[in-house]
């Protein structure tokens, strides 16, 4: 995964200065300070100054193999993507370059543990590829392009998506239906709980008696690396849709049939007056989700329902999520009618 640009990496900095002291007369003196700033640059390749970086930061030191391995496959499948001709791509923007940076770090950490990549399973989740044939998610475009400006697509079942476009029919699911087993891995995910990962390095264990709060032997070493999980106390509603849509997400979400909104404003508020409509007690936002690293987050300030783990990044996803305190955990999804969303959307579908 690294990449094997050149650049200038300014790694070292002195400065020296230099007093003059000369004597002006018996009684008063200045001082000239010459101040001379020496930056020695060095030419390296962009992975190797990724890999000394890592050096000083080795943040997967205590990772198990098997969460080095779930960490390498996530990183694959965001890095990597589908192209027009169905073969496998590495996205070159920005976000691409910080794929490639983490995976040049679970790189680097093989290779100071010493182990054979060829007994590693590194590389076992990639995107559907349909070479020689176009991916289905560039197919079912039937040749028009994206939409200039900003846009939002809901990728759903043919039926499902006709349904949207010619009555607006929405389906408004509680977030606590999406850890459900049964669904597609693309969509299953607990909303109700954001887990980050603390290194065991340095960290002690001590175990206390929780009615007396006496201390309980001596501290210890835990065996592996610590899962920190924040629950979210109340259930929400949310609409998932992508804000940046690719093609191979189309099969990612084994989906035959794309909503692409062109007017997001007036869908959002259309939206929002219909869910009112049915639902008063429920307060509106809107937002792109906001995705972390598990092993070097910062969600504390973010509202949960807006943080997915970094593994969906390639979701790219905008969500509308509808808030109540003490929302219970037993709610249903319900359905909402816009209308026609002619004018403000475009539908494809595969035919059956």
């Amino acid at each position: 995964m690294a990449c094997d640009s050149v650049f200038e990496a300014r790694v070292l900095t002195l400065v020296s200065i230099q007093l003059v002291f000369a004597k002006r007369n018996t009684f008063n003196f200045y001082i000239e300070v010459h101040v001379k700033v020496h930056i020695y640059s060095l030419m390296m390749k962009r992975h190797e100054y990724w890999r000394m970086k890592y050096r000083g930061d080795r943040y997967l030191e205590t990772a198990s193999i098997s969460e080095i391995e779930k960490r390498s496959q996530e990183i694959n499948f965001n890095s990597l993507t589908v192209n027009d001709n169905g073969q496998i791509s590495i996205h070159t923007d920005a976000g691409g370059v910080e794929w490639m940076k983490l995976g040049t770090h679970i790189q680097e950490e093989i290779i100071l543990r010493g182990l054979d990549f060829r007994t590693l399973k590194i590389m076992d989740n990639l995107p559907r590829v349909s070479h020689p044939e176009p991916p289905r998610g560039l197919r079912i475009l039937k040749g028009q392009a994206l939409p200039d400006q900003p846009y939002l697509v809901r990728i759903g079942q043919r039926q499902h998506i006709i349904d949207a476009y010619s009555r607006g029919r929405i389906r408004i699911a509680p977030a606590v239906s999406y850890s459900d087993p049964s669904l597609n891995i693309a969509i299953r995910d607990d909303e109700l709980k954001v887990k980050t990962i603390l290194s065991r390095k340095g960290v002690l264990i001590q175990k206390i008696d929780e009615f007396s709060g006496k201390i309980i032997g001596a501290p210890f070493e835990p065996l592996g690396d610590l899962t920190i999980t924040r629950d979210i106390n109340d259930n929400f509603f949310v609409l998932c849709l992508t804000q940046q849509y690719q093609p191979r997400q189309l099969d990612d979400f084994d989906g035959d049939g794309l909503l692409i909104i062109t007017n997001p404003r007036r869908f959002q508020k259309r939206l929002e007056r219909a869910v009112n409509a049915v639902r008063p007690d429920l307060k509106m936002t809107a937002s792109e989700v906001v995705y972390y690293d598990p092993y070097k987050p910062d969600p504390a300030h973010i509202p949960g329902h807006l943080v997915k783990d970094f593994r969906y990044w390639y979701q790219q996803e905008f969500r509308m999520v509808w808030t109540k305190p003490g929302l219970g955990l037993d709610e249903k999804p319900f359905f909402v009618e816009l209308g026609t969303l002619k004018g403000i959307a475009s539908m494809y579908v595969f035919p059956k």
